[in-house]
């Protein structure tokens, strides 16, 4: 399976980033940084769609599941992690990382594994098979992580780094072909 680096995480001085961004994933957050995603990728339509609904996917990942919370009011709370887009001259490159349940870990990865083995077809078959299976814990089919190969078009990266014995850094990449 593919993986995504530690090195393209953390190189912040990368002249290839777009957006950059660590901290509470709200929807007002969210907002801002959707805009100036959508600002910075204007000539590629097809990539620019494609890239902004893969941000939108992931970044509500980090909203709905990361381990690590943000209290924003009396009763809300949000996601804490990270997203990186970098463009290069062919394709995009999204990075995103949260801290996650240690024991929904080993599910992720093999789910992952089974997505970067099917088709196109075959992927949209198994979306249909996952929104009629009853929904998790978390509230979700679990269908994100296969809207995020659709989209891309191309396999999924996920790679997890242990933190504690509770939590591990969940890092969940894509790439985005240019048109």
């Amino acid at each position: 399976m593919p993986t995504i680096s530690s090195d393209f995480i953390s190189d912040f001085h990368d002249q290839n980033i777009i957006i950059s961004y660590r901290g509470a994933f709200d929807s007002s957050v969210l907002s801002v940084l959707a805009q100036n995603l959508e600002n910075s990728i204007p000539s590629d339509i097809k990539a620019s769609k494609k890239v902004f609904r893969i941000f939108i996917e992931l970044a509500q990942n980090i909203s709905f599941y990361s381990t690590e919370k943000l209290r924003l009011g009396e009763s809300d709370q949000t996601g804490v992690g990270i997203l990186i887009v970098k463009e290069y001259h062919d394709h995009f490159m999204f990075a995103t990382g949260n801290m996650a349940k240690k024991d929904v870990v080993p599910h992720l990865l093999e789910h992952s594994k089974k997505i970067n083995t099917l088709d196109r077809e075959s992927l949209r078959e198994y979306k249909r098979q996952r929104r009629g299976m009853p929904h998790s814990e978390k509230g979700g089919a679990n269908i994100g992580l296969i809207q995020v190969a659709l989209m891309s078009e191309n396999p999924i990266m996920l790679q997890a780094q242990p933190f504690d014995d509770e939590n591990t850094f969940l890092m969940i990449g894509a790439r985005v072909d240019k048109s």
